[in-house]
């Protein structure tokens, strides 16, 4: 039999297309039906979403692509099969030094070349860039002297006025340990919602509806609007908007078929949607946009980050914020207050209920779920589990997940609810 390549790329996009449906053994639910084999759902995906699996198609396509001929400027951040670090362990004066958090949405004619000046501009950094040709997203950490260096220079490439400094890179208290090393990479998406198709740009700003924290405060105060949190589940899980839609997304990636399936119900309202710092806002509202034909639809400037600034600088007695703000670094996750205690919103996972925020990895080597285990509850076990299949090493043999990623799995499928 004659190898097809592209029959056999065509065939695994279809494989991931129907997976992407799964939500347990034997149980697939897409279009609003259930379906109990996989015949009979991957003739669903093959008749009805071959949009996706052309998706899946073009993503894989690239893949092996940038395998083949990858020249992008990069340092590993960590050891191949490790992860960044979720714990921060240093005697480092988080005074002394600043992380900073960015992106825009801008023409990059070169992005290659920009990622080369960044290894050489980053030097005492650590933390990842993401360049690509729609534009740049950057956390970095390091000593107060070189991020100053560091600002300036990409203020002048970005046109960011001195006075929007503070808001545009959101600095924060940290040092270069809350990463493991220095990360600049050139890719599609700068923030990969899985829909190249959908752009931004300078005609596409929609720079009215992007709020500021004072005008996302006012208006979410109305009964009527519709709070859709934008980032994952386990974010949201420590700390979310008074009333808000919180998605049980484990990616990104995710958050188009979220929409897709609540079009109905998200159709005609006014919806405030909110990320960490905004760059998956900026993608989710666009998406919105383009799906919802009646939907008027705002996004807050800045994020949550500038949201708690906001609030601490104004003392704000009314708030609709609870918990922490959570950030991809090994410092977890940043306090609207100075009682960092009193901001916290979840509860240990280990049985004893009490309130506790700060995420450790399950122990089980084939699972990367994040799990709430406060000290005591920890003492008392073997390492930290999510769930009783990755304590016993056991895994559904059709989707290969424990229990509690396969109920996630069942929650994200369910249509939202609203109170009004």
């Amino acid at each position: 039999m004659r190898h097809d390549p592209e029959r056999k790329l065509k065939s695994t996009a279809a494989r991931l297309a129907v997976r992407d449906r799964q939500v347990k053994d034997n149980l697939w639910i897409c279009c609003q039906n259930e379906y109990v084999s996989i015949e009979d759902i991957s003739r669903h995906v093959w008749t009805c979403h071959l949009d996706d699996i052309e998706r899946w198609v073009i993503q894989l396509a690239e893949q092996r692509c940038q395998r083949q001929q990858d020249t992008t400027p990069r340092k590993r951040r960590a050891p191949k099969g490790a992860s960044d670090p979720i714990t921060l362990a240093c005697e480092c004066d988080p005074q002394q030094s600043r992380v900073i958090l960015f992106y825009k949405y801008i023409p990059i004619n070169a992005p290659e070349a920009l990622g080369e000046e960044h290894l050489r501009r980053c030097a005492g950094l650590t933390g990842k860039v993401r360049l690509a040709e729609e534009g740049i997203n950057g956390t970095l950490a390091g000593p107060i002297d070189i991020i100053n260096a560091y600002v300036d220079w990409m203020a002048d490439i970005l046109g960011v006025p001195v006075n929007d400094h503070y808001d545009f890179f959101k600095p924060s208290p940290g040092c270069l340990h809350v990463f493991a090393d220095l990360s600049v990479r050139v890719v599609e998406e700068i923030c990969p919602l899985g829909r190249p198709e959908i752009t931004l740009g300078p005609d596409l700003d929609h720079a009215d509806k992007k709020l500021p924290p004072d005008a996302f405060h006012a208006k979410a105060q109305d009964p009527n609007v519709v709070l859709l949190d934008t980032r994952n589940y386990y974010e949201s899980r420590i700390g979310a908007f008074e009333g808000a839609i919180t998605p049980p997304i484990r990616k990104f990636s995710r958050f188009p078929d979220f929409v897709d399936r609540n079009r109905d119900i998200l159709e005609g309202k006014t919806i405030l949607a909110y990320c960490t710092g905004g760059i998956r806002c900026e993608k989710a509202t666009a998406y919105m946009r383009k799906q919802l034909e009646t939907a008027d639809i705002y996004m807050l400037k800045g994020g949550i980050h500038n949201y708690l600034e906001w609030q601490k600088q104004k003392h704000h007695q009314n708030k609709l914020w609870h918990g922490k703000n959570y950030v991809f670094d090994a410092r977890q996750a940043l306090s609207a207050g100075d009682d960092a205690a009193a901001d916290t919103l979840a509860q240990c996972q280990g049985g004893c209920g009490r309130p506790w925020d700060v995420y450790q990895k399950c122990s089980s080597k084939n699972c990367h779920l994040l799990v709430l285990y406060c000290p005591v509850c920890a003492s008392t076990e073997e390492g930290v589990y999510c769930c009783k299949d990755c304590k016993e090493g056991q895994w559904g043999q059709d989707d290969g997940v424990c229990a509690c990623e396969r109920q996630r799995r069942l929650k994200e499928m369910e249509p939202i609810q609203l109170s009004h």
